[in-house]
């Protein structure tokens, strides 16, 4: 077998050939225009198919729960039972904390005293199915609590009778003498 012949040497005295220039890099393309608004009909058809794999989600993890617990023996659904029952009681007692939290950011500035009322209303009721406080039923229940102090720099009417200007204002007759 022979070997193949080896390239030619370059000429000595010469300088190797200079390699060629980098090309400058292809200009970018330009940025892509932002992609049109949906239309409310996109939107209506986006939000029912969401609404659908949510309730899809929902219908799985309940047969698989009935699944799981067909496969249990007597004291693990006792056991799965019992954290259950903490779950919900936890989730109760938080809800109400955050019921109560809601009705002082409400009621500040417009209920003189709010704990005092927290003390003797039942706050369950104003707990939605959802676990969240019912923020409308919160309002107005800060609203039919609410006092409306005078304007201030008034003074409130008084009683009526004989006095020194004739209406019988014992704080206006004080204010008017100053």
């Amino acid at each position: 077998m022979s070997t193949p012949p080896a390239p030619p040497a370059p000429p000595t005295g010469t300088d190797p050939p200079a390699p060629p220039a980098p090309s400058p890099p292809p200009p970018s393309p330009p940025p892509a225009p932002d992609p049109p608004a949906p239309t409310r009909a996109e939107l209506d058809k986006l939000t029912a198919a969401l609404e659908e794999e949510r309730r899809q989600r929902v219908e799985t993890k309940k047969e698989l729960d009935r699944l799981r617990a067909e496969g249990m023996t007597e004291q693990e659904k006792l056991i799965a039972k019992a954290r259950e029952e903490g779950k919900a009681e936890a989730a109760k007692e938080s809800g109400l904390r955050l019921v109560a939290a809601e009705f002082r950011a409400q009621a500040a500035g417009r209920i003189a005293n709010p704990d005092a009322a927290l003390a003797v209303l039942d706050l369950s009721k104003l707990l939605g199915a959802d676990g969240e406080p019912d923020k409308k039923a919160i309002g107005k229940l800060v609203d039919q609590l609410a006092v409306v102090p005078p304007p201030p720099g008034k003074v409130p009417a008084g009683p009526r009778g004989d006095g020194a200007n004739g209406d019988g204002d014992l704080f206006r007759d004080l204010m008017n003498r100053r």
